[in-house]
Parts: C-alpha cells; sequence; structure tokens
C-alpha cells in the first residue's frame, strides 16, 4: 500500500479529504543505525534514513487517522496530481493484514 507524505522536520502523511498534510503520531519509526537488521523500508531524506517498524500496524493506524491509501504508487501518483500537489513523494508499506 502507498500512502503521500512530505517531510520537512517531520513526516507528513496527505489527507485527500481535508486536502493538508498532517502528522499522524502513532506512526514508528527508527534511525537505521539504531537496528542491527532492517524489516522496514528505509526512507532517505536530507541525509538521513529512517525505517519504518511495523508496516501492518502503520496501515491500521494511517486509516484509523482518515489517511487514503493507495494499491499502487501510480494510483498515489494520479490522485497527487489531481489534487494540484507539489513537493510531495511516496511510502510503501508491505501490508501482510490490516485490522481496524
Amino acid at each position: 500500500m502507498w500512502a503521500v507524505i512530505k517531510v520537512d522536520k517531520v513526516l507528513k502523511f496527505y489527507n485527500f479529504q481535508a486536502e493538508q498534510y498532517e502528522v499522524v503520531s502513532d506512526i514508528k519509526f527508527a534511525h537505521a543505525s539504531e537496528l542491527e537488521t532492517t524489516n522496514g523500508i528505509s526512507m532517505a531524506f536530507g541525509g538521513f534514513t529512517k525505517i519504518v517498524l511495523d508496516h501492518d500496524a502503520s496501515v491500521s493506524t494511517l486509516l484509523r487517522a482518515n489517511i487514503p491509501l493507495f494499491l499502487t504508487k501510480v494510483g498515489a501518483r494520479e490522485a497527487a496530481k489531481t489534487a494540484n500537489l507539489t513537493g510531495y513523494t511516496y511510502i510503501h508499506f508491505d501490508v501482510t493484514k490490516i485490522q481496524l
């Protein structure tokens, strides 16, 4: 699953209903240097890397926060273009199950 994001000093997810980027505080990240193995997805921004720790829990948290997720990166890109967003990127979640 894919989400549209923006990284300033914090990671923000785009809420298409509210038409704004929002911080979702329950998403757990770690710096790559803090982990012996990386079971998450590496995201490099501004010279540092963060890792999503629990993809299934993150997706459930985003859905509860009304952050739309897309099955494909193309779907996320099309939605971002339709909303005339600039300065955005994407994050991919490798999901095995979704629990609300």
